[in-house]
């Protein structure tokens, strides 16, 4: 079965980071730009300037991405690889001698305080540390020469030390809240596949039963017809019975794949999952002609709307309360899955939201069904599912 993972949790925190890093790196940003029109007498200008420009515009990115865009890591990417540009290009950025007795830090050593957390949020972690001990290790280089303010061994080492500290705990405090994000997206996953199987199997059970009955009343059927069997005409008959009770016995016996379920059982199914998801949850079925229903179909049909009722604990809000209605006319499948929580606006569903657009949208259309989405802020949300007989 094709897992479905929520990413919830994770995208949420990974914005609620890249927000918060991004103010403070404006912060930080305005910081080194003041330490930048301190020292433009030891500078040449123009190129300075332009590097200074270079360090605003990935700054502005990022920020921009994370409050009014599409949250993209790969802007804290580009940002930390430019730092390190930076960083290299800083002894031809010296027009003048600078001071030698170790007071002077460059301005360069405020604008690395971003560089380090953009790294660690958007490297993986072997490069997140090279980046972080390497990058150090440069500093404090040029830190020991005169490009660098002549600083002595105890100064280089208690600040290569500090940055560590600095810098490394904000990062680690980072990766542990997403961590636990990721952890609780794996969470979610699990319980809606579990539900999805359980529904699966539970439809699979009643069609099993249905199968044994319709195949014991065959066998009864050949049994009685054979033992009341008084001419030649009928002890045919009743051997022709048998052998179709056998063959279907046989059949069922060796199927060793989900075949098609009644829309009873697949209704009767869903509403017990998705009671596992949301024990406050209100289930009705308004119609129910009983049909056959492809397996295909059965399966998608379960896990969106399995997975739309997750989307909406998760989402609605923890006093909004969930309706489920199913129906089945001679021809279509019609679910609903209706909330009174927060809503939101269709139009403008986060790329992260991929519960919604891949494991409801995305399946339901993979089967030729349709899905309706009506929700406004503060209005609750509604997502109808259908399917239609080809």
């Amino acid at each position: 079965m094709e897992s479905i993972r929520s990413t919830f949790a994770t995208a949420r925190v990974n914005k609620l980071i890249g927000r918060a890093f991004s103010a403070a790196a404006v912060l930080l940003t305005a910081e080194s730009t003041l330490n930048f029109l301190g020292q433009l007498n030891y500078l040449n200008d123009l190129f300075a300037w332009l590097v200074a420009a270079g360090l605003w515009s990935t700054t502005a990115v990022f920020f921009y991405s994370f409050w009014f865009g599409a949250a993209r890591y790969s802007y804290l990417r580009i940002h930390a690889l430019y730092v390190i540009f930076l960083v290299l290009v800083w002894p031809l950025l010296v027009n003048e001698p600078l001071p030698s007795d170790g007071s002077f830090y460059p301005w360069i050593w405020w604008a690395t305080s971003t560089a380090w957390i953009a790294a660690a949020l958007s490297f993986k972690l072997r490069w997140a540390i090279l980046y972080y001990i390497g990058l150090n290790i440069i500093i404090q280089a040029i830190f020991a020469t005169p490009f660098g303010g002549s600083h002595g061994p105890i100064a280089l080492v208690t600040d290569f030390f500090f940055t560590l500290l600095t810098s490394g705990t904000a990062s680690i405090i980072a990766l542990l809240l997403r961590a636990a994000a990721e952890r609780t997206d794996a969470a979610n996953a699990e319980a809606i596949e579990s539900a999805i199987l359980q529904a699966r199997a539970e439809a699979a059970s009643r069609e099993q039963q249905r199968l044994d009955a319709l195949v014991h009343d065959r066998v009864l059927t050949a049994l009685i017809s054979a033992a009341n069997a008084a001419t030649a005409t009928e002890a045919k008959a009743a051997g022709d019975l048998a052998q179709s009770a056998m063959t279907k016995l046989a059949e069922v016996e060796h199927s060793g794949q989900q075949g098609p379920v009644f829309t009873e059982d697949l209704f009767d199914s869903i509403m017990s999952a998705a009671r596992q998801i949301d024990s406050g949850l209100t289930a009705s079925i308004s119609e129910a002609q009983n049909w056959l229903v492809n397996p295909d179909v059965a399966s998608a049909l379960t896990e969106a709307t399995l997975q739309a009722v997750q989307n909406s604990v998760l989402h609605a809000g923890a006093k909004a309360k969930r309706e489920l209605f199913l129906k089945a006319t001679a021809s279509e499948i019609k679910i609903v899955i209706r909330d009174n929580g927060k809503g939101f606006r269709p139009n403008r569903i986060p790329k992260g939201r991929l519960g919604l657009r891949v494991s409801v949208i995305g399946r339901v259309e993979a089967i030729g069904g349709q899905v309706h989405i009506s929700s406004n802020p503060g209005q609750g949300s509604t997502v109808v599912l259908e399917w239609v007989k080809p």
